[in-house]
This record gives structure tokens, C-alpha cells and sequence, in this order.
């Protein structure tokens, strides 16, 4: 599964039920109980790991959900020091 956290894109889905939008941090105890790949598009997380779009700390989703990997399209320090400490790859794309 993939969980998306998006910032100001309009994203077209075709076979989307593989996708998740998380619009919310309270939508991660609604979630199912599976692998998942996080994409970030255009998410800023700050310096204390707090994902701006969602007022939450991006640790939350590591912490609730099995993810197998993280995916972003902007580079942050503390995404690559917490993906480091939970030996969760991250893959950087900008």
C-alpha cells in the first residue's frame, strides 16, 4: 500500500486502491494493518520532525504503521535522521 502526503497537488488515480491520501493524523488508526510506502510530495518537515502540513511529528507514522520505505520530493535532515534510526530506506527525489 502506498500512504501519500500531499501539499498543494492535484493527484489523478487510476487502480487507486492501493493509495491512500492521509488528509489527517487522526485518519492513521483508520488505516489497515499493512506494509506501507510512504510518498511525501512537497511536504516540509522541520528541524524537530514535525511534518508542517499536518502539525504532527512524521515519527507518529513510523511508529503506527509497518513502513516498508519513504519516498520525498524535498530533502530534510531530520527525515534522514529518523528514517536512519528505524532503518527505513529513504529515497530522495527532487
Amino acid at each position: 500500500m502506498v500512504l501519500i502526503i500531499n501539499h498543494g497537488r492535484h493527484l489523478n488515480f487510476w487502480n487507486d486502491e492501493k493509495f491512500v491520501v492521509l488528509k489527517d493524523i487522526c485518519e492513521l488508526k483508520k488505516l489497515q494493518d499493512e506494509e506501507y510506502t510512504v510518498l511525501l510530495l512537497d511536504v516540509d518537515i522541520n528541524d524537530e520532525g514535525i511534518i508542517k502540513e499536518l502539525s504532527c511529528f512524521f515519527e507518529e507514522i513510523i511508529i503506527s504503521l509497518r513502513v516498508l520505505a519513504v519516498i520525498t520530493t524535498k530533502t530534510s535532515e531530520k527525515l534522514r535522521e529518523i528514517c536512519s534510526f528505524h532503518n527505513i530506506p529513504l529515497l530522495e527525489i527532487e
